[in-house]
């Protein structure tokens, strides 16, 4: 006699668990990769791969203007944090006996420290991202255009790029103490 072929419905529900861990570990690797690629586009932006192979690679600076605001992630809050400079906090490996080895390895680039184009410094672990955000060529020209309109009225002086500038638009205007202009009542 043939042993009894589980139910499908039990299968599922086994599996499930290990369908979200896998779909979280692949998010976490997405996020990871995507930093570390940003971080290495930010290091020969900001000038610290002056020298060797990789300097020679990027011999042009085609990702300069990615670090004015326009790439950014949104953590699990929602907040969402634009780039200027990022880098990796731990991004080697530790020598060692085959376990110390193991353990470097499973926490190797998972928290970085994003600067926004503000200044402001935070340190994330890859799984408090929930999202890479960047803005579309299109919406770009018209933040872009909005924001250069905005500021000639403002502070032509500002000292925050566009793609920065665009993003605190909303803040000014709550932050703004005049009350908003009464509608004159029909007669």
């Amino acid at each position: 006699m043939a042993p009894p072929i589980p139910s499908t419905t039990n299968q599922r529900a086994h599996t499930a668990p290990l369908v979200t861990a896998r779909r979280d570990l692949f998010w976490s690797n997405v996020v990871r990769d995507t930093l570390m690629a940003l971080a290495t586009a930010a290091a020969h932006s900001a000038g610290r791969l002056n020298e060797g192979p990789v300097a020679a690679a990027h011999s042009t600076d085609p990702v300069h203007d990615l670090f004015d605001g326009r790439m950014g992630v949104v953590t699990t809050l929602g907040q969402r944090i634009a780039i200027a400079d990022v880098f990796p906090v731990f991004a080697c490996t530790a020598v060692g006996d085959p376990e110390t080895r193991q353990r470097s390895e499973d926490v190797q680039c998972t928290v970085f420290q994003i600067t926004t184009p503000a200044g402001e410094i935070y340190t994330l672990p890859v799984s408090h991202i929930h999202a890479v955000h960047t803005l579309s060529e299109d919406l770009l020209r018209q933040l872009e255009a909005q924001a250069i309109a905005t500021e000639n009225e403002d502070d032509p002086e500002s000292p925050h790029p566009f793609g920065f500038a665009a993003f605190t638009s909303l803040a000014k205007a709550e932050s703004d103490p005049s009350p908003p202009p009464n509608p004159t009542p029909e007669s």
